[in-house]
């Protein structure tokens, strides 16, 4: 099948990115959506004409392109792929949950890093000094391993991983139409890397799973082992840190998520939603959970929006 097309696929494309048990939800969820679509067509039909026209707006497009920058720290959307670059592709989730809608620019930055080999190592330096592997191999720094992301939204370190040759879990709050974006996205990026002659076989154990933060990780730790239990070598929550409320959820999620040598990488800008020392306070919290601390590298990023403040900052 092409999958050219804006859009979305059939939920019977997506069942091997899910468990049986989201595929059922997911189904009941397809169903409901379509009955409340034929509600909202019939009572349009029904209404009155529009004095002004009835010309619809134009839809925006579904699929969206992003590919890593040596260059340009937030990535790059237009069609100049840089040489070794890693092209994905993503969905924008019609749910406003969470704000999983929109892709911020720490997520992108920390792709970009995870992307290239050398400042892929350097960030997960705890992870390899423990781990026996040749530079010299030719293999990304992330091939083989274990991926989660927490909080994903679009997905964009996701399928950044992805492509680097990890075995990706891809979360997101247990929303429906988010749930079904990720799985959609793991389709259409395993269907262009096999077109480039890039997969091998690894990227058939992602997974797309519902996880609410500070909840039970049962689903989570056996998406990628269906007879045990696997804990994750990279963890990324990515611009997640906004919500300082929640703070403890999602240190609590990552301490029962993260393998004993694992990294868990937290970049995030300043949103300006709440106090910014409040949102600094992850630190202290992290730290107090036990967890050793090292800071990323400060890099200034494009806000998502004009109205926002200039404190696009990965930490």
């Amino acid at each position: 099948m092409e999958y050219s097309e804006d859009a979305p696929l059939l939920l019977s494309y997506l069942k091997r990115w899910v468990s049986e048990s989201t595929y059922k939800w997911l189904v009941v969820a397809d169903i409901e959506a379509e009955e409340l679509k034929q509600e909202l067509d019939d009572n349009a039909t029904a209404s009155a004409t529009n004095l002004f026209g009835n010309d619809e707006d134009e839809e925006e497009t579904r699929i969206h392109s992003w590919s890593t920058s040596a260059v340009n720290p937030d990535g790059a959307y237009d069609d100049a792929v840089e040489d070794g670059a890693v092209s994905i592709v993503y969905i924008l989730s019609s749910s406003l949950a969470g704000f999983g809608d929109t892709v911020w620019s720490s997520s992108r930055h920390i792709s970009n890093l995870l992307a290239r080999p050398d400042s892929c190592r350097e960030i997960l330096s705890h992870f390899y000094s423990q781990r026996e592997q040749d530079e010299d191999s030719g293999k990304h720094p992330l091939s083989g391993v274990s991926f989660l992301e927490l909080g994903a939204g679009a997905g964009v370190p996701s399928w950044t991983a992805m492509g680097c040759g990890a075995r990706v879990v891809c979360t997101d709050q247990p929303n429906a139409d988010r749930i079904r974006c990720i799985a959609e996205c793991l389709e259409r990026n395993l269907y262009n890397m096999k077109q480039n002659s890039r997969s091998n076989g690894i990227y058939d154990k992602c997974q797309a799973c519902p996880y609410g933060w500070g909840t039970p990780v049962d689903e989570v730790t056996k998406a990628l082992s269906k007879d045990g239990e696997e804990r994750f070598d990279v963890i990324i929550a990515a611009d997640c840190m906004y919500m300082p409320w929640l703070h403890k959820e999602l240190l609590t999620s990552i301490d029962m998520l993260l393998s004993d040598r694992g990294v868990a990488l937290m970049p995030f800008a300043l949103h300006g939603n709440t106090d910014d020392d409040e949102v600094m306070k992850i630190v202290d919290r992290a730290k107090d959970k036990g967890f050793e601390v090292e800071m990323l590298a400060e890099a200034q990023l494009t806000p998502p929006s004009e109205g926002m403040e200039a404190k696009q900052v990965s930490q």
